[in-house]
């Protein structure tokens, strides 16, 4: 067999979705290799060379919260005392000073934030300027909420609906409903989902939403889903399109 037509064997043998994961990490430029010495949580570990390293595009519970300690245990497990590769995910550090990255094993070379929302061990959060992997990362934690995994199978993370998100304790949160209107506020686009439950998109975010096809105009109407931090008033801010899902009707 000629070795060009290895690569061919592997993907047949693994699976396509596989490979195609694969690929998508090779393509995010490296930012060399470190060892896992500390587990913060269940989305930050601590590095040899002394860094904090923030897990992009995924959030799991703080270590009071139901399932915080059972995340952070799933992730020791995983990359504890191991070599990791750090992939760039968009910006190196977040607002606090810390390293934004994707993981990937060293030795085996496993997506950890795949396995980790695969697992319902966390959930995907991107950030505009961390965003790399988000479709992929969707359809990882898809299939964990389907099959109730993890987290899933508690009911302080269900999807909500717009009657019980404008009751809800502030704080990230997924939420479900048909944009029944589009209207423009002073210095952002408002998708109305009813029950007094509003998406609130800033001005400056529309052009992004535009290029990705998610035009705030061209959601009225539609079945969405949304994830983002949920405010005091009942409401929610999306700076970026990631945070909206168009979903199908069954």
């Amino acid at each position: 067999m000629r070795l060009l037509h290895i690569p061919l064997l592997i993907c047949a043998v693994l699976g396509l979705v596989s490979c195609g994961e694969a690929a998508r990490l090779d393509s995010l430029a490296s930012q060399g290799k470190a060892k896992v010495v500390e587990v913060v949580s269940g989305d930050m570990v601590r590095t040899d060379d002394g860094a904090t390293v923030k897990l992009a595009g995924i959030t799991a519970p703080r270590l009071d919260a139901p399932y915080g300690e059972a995340s952070r245990e799933r992730l020791a497990e995983m990359v504890l005392g191991q070599q990791v590769e750090l992939l760039a995910a968009g910006a190196a550090t977040d607002p606090f000073g810390r390293r934004v990255a994707q993981l990937r094993l060293a030795k085996g070379r496993r997506w950890v934030q795949g396995r980790m929302l695969r697992e319902g061990a966390a959930r995907v959060r991107t950030f505009p300027e961390s965003r790399a992997l988000a479709s992929i990362m969707l359809d990882r934690e898809a299939e964990a909420r389907n099959q109730g995994r993890g987290l899933w199978s508690l009911p302080d993370y269900r999807v909500m609906i717009p009657a019980e998100a404008v009751k809800a304790k502030p704080g990230f949160a997924l939420v479900e409903g048909q944009v029944l209107r589009v209207r423009a506020g002073a210095d952002a686009r408002l998708l109305d989902l009813g029950r007094g439950f509003i998406v609130r998109i800033p001005a400056r975010s529309i052009q992004d939403f535009d290029s990705a096809g998610r035009s705030p105009a061209a959601l009225e109407g539609q079945l969405v889903r949304v994830r983002g931090p949920i405010g005091r008033g009942g409401d929610m801010r999306l700076d970026h399109p990631e945070g909206v899902e168009i979903l199908k009707a069954p």
